[in-house]
């Protein structure tokens, strides 16, 4: 291999991660998580020129690769039908090493899974309308297809698949054993085709079959209202390369109106550009970090603030989460909480601490790669089981709120909006009994 440069894109694994799993629906796109295919991510700037101790092998590290192309020409000489695509071997292998780390977040992907991945940009995408990701519940258990977030209007929310949902077949085809891509490519199709998902769910004993009409979703980045008592509403579905700007102007627009509070919404928010991540959590603060990075055998390094806060420092708010806050949007909900500009309601959220690097092979194929784990400016690991509920991981809310029902006739939409009432209402009694006064769930 010669002394290639590689471009490499930063992104938080709920991120890039977050991209493929949309592919519910479409194919993935940057990495930001919104749709699996959507339109999720999308690079953190930066060129980084790869390593030469790192590109050119030494007789040492090619020592393994021996048995590699043993097998190789093996299969090639001897197999019974003649082997017309060697690319296909090579990719193969490619995957296999992958998995061998054991990561549900590092990923390969072909040229033209590349390609989907980087196209999708805009707001819309065809799919089912559901994020999914991979996840090891724990060291001795197999890895699984979970539903991470659905969009509450999309076609996977309307069919029933709920957030938490566990996906263990696709038309029939089980998905153990398959990687998330190929859980991906079973569920993607065109606008108008069904795809029957079979799901296991929490709470209910046989699995249901959910059959999902695959349709053109459009998911506007922000979402924004005026809320009974002048109270602002502004929900970030997704932090993409717009994310930042959409925000800034849409809380520009909130305070004109001289809001009394404001409810920041990133429930299911899959994550998304981790500079945008920074950036929108600048919007809060004048100093001081948004998260910390740390790189295999390194201290944690702090991202701080950028200059351009607009939200005044004594504007009370809280920030609604769920289980779908994942990635770019813990990192954002986790500043704010740990340095106590607003408090956190809502449920757990996912617990999503690793970053990734997209690495594009000169092929045009990319290696979707953990490098990093983030944490909150208090040092906290997402990731991490709560000490005192081994079943959850992620923030830990100030004010729980109930999760939502396992009966796949439960209206998510609905729910979702009763969230919000009553992260309103909470804010409003707050503002009623005054700074420094504890308040508790609104009925």
């Amino acid at each position: 291999m010669n002394n290639q440069s590689y471009r490499m894109w930063t992104v938080v694994v709920a991120i890039a991660l977050m991209a493929l799993s949309f592919a519910a629906g479409l194919g993935a796109r940057n990495a930001s998580l919104y749709g699996l295919a959507a339109h999720i991510a999308q690079w953190m700037p930066g060129l980084t020129e790869a390593q030469p101790e790192v590109d050119i092998p030494t007789s040492a590290n090619l020592a393994p690769l021996a048995t590699f192309w043993e097998v190789h020409n093996r299969i090639t000489s001897f197999y019974v039908y003649p082997v017309e695509d060697q690319t296909q071997l090579t990719y193969g292998a490619i995957r296999g090493m992958v998995g061998a780390l054991e990561d549900p977040f590092s990923h390969f992907l072909e040229p033209k899974q590349f390609q989907d991945f980087c196209s999708q940009t805009e707001g819309s995408f065809e799919g089912i309308g559901a994020w999914m990701e991979q996840e090891r519940p724990g060291a001795d258990k197999p890895a699984r297809i979970i539903i991470m977030s659905v969009i509450p209007e999309g076609p996977a929310a309307k069919a029933g698949v709920r957030q938490g949902d566990v996906v263990v077949a696709v038309d029939g085809k089980p998905t153990a054993d398959q990687s998330l891509q190929q859980v991906v490519d079973l569920i993607k199709g065109r606008a108008g085709t069904t795809v029957t998902l079979s799901l296991r769910r929490e709470g209910v004993v046989e699995p249901l079959e959910i059959s999902v009409a695959r349709a053109k979703v459009e998911v506007p980045v922000v979402e924004t209202e005026i809320l009974p008592g002048n109270i602002g509403y502004l929900w970030l579905r997704m932090f993409n390369k717009q994310a930042d700007r959409e925000a800034r102007e849409a809380l520009q627009e909130l305070l004109s109106q001289k809001i009394t509070g404001l409810v920041f919404d990133l429930s299911m928010n899959g994550g998304g550009l981790l500079d945008q991540a920074i950036s929108v959590g600048s919007l809060f603060f004048k100093e001081g970090p948004i998260v910390l990075v740390q790189e295999r055998g390194a201290q944690p390094q702090p991202y701080n603030v950028v200059p351009g806060q607009i939200v005044p420092p004594d504007l009370p708010m809280v920030v609604l989460v769920d289980r779908g806050t994942a990635s770019a949007s813990e990192i954002v909900s986790g500043a704010l909480q740990d340095r106590g500009r607003a408090k956190i309601v809502g449920t757990s959220t996912f617990g999503k601490s690793k970053v990734q690097t997209v690495l594009k092979l000169n092929d045009g194929s990319a290696l979707i790669l953990s490098t990093a784990i983030y944490l909150t400016p208090k040092l906290h690991d997402l990731s991490e089981n709560w000490p005192d509920d081994k079943a959850k991981r992620g923030l830990r809310p100030d004010v729980l709120l109930p999760a939502p029902s396992p009966d796949a006739a439960t209206d998510y939409a609905a729910w979702h909006k009763e969230q919000v009432r009553q992260a309103a209402t909470l804010l409003r009694r707050e503002l009623a009994a005054g700074p420094g006064t504890e308040t508790v769930p609104a009925g």
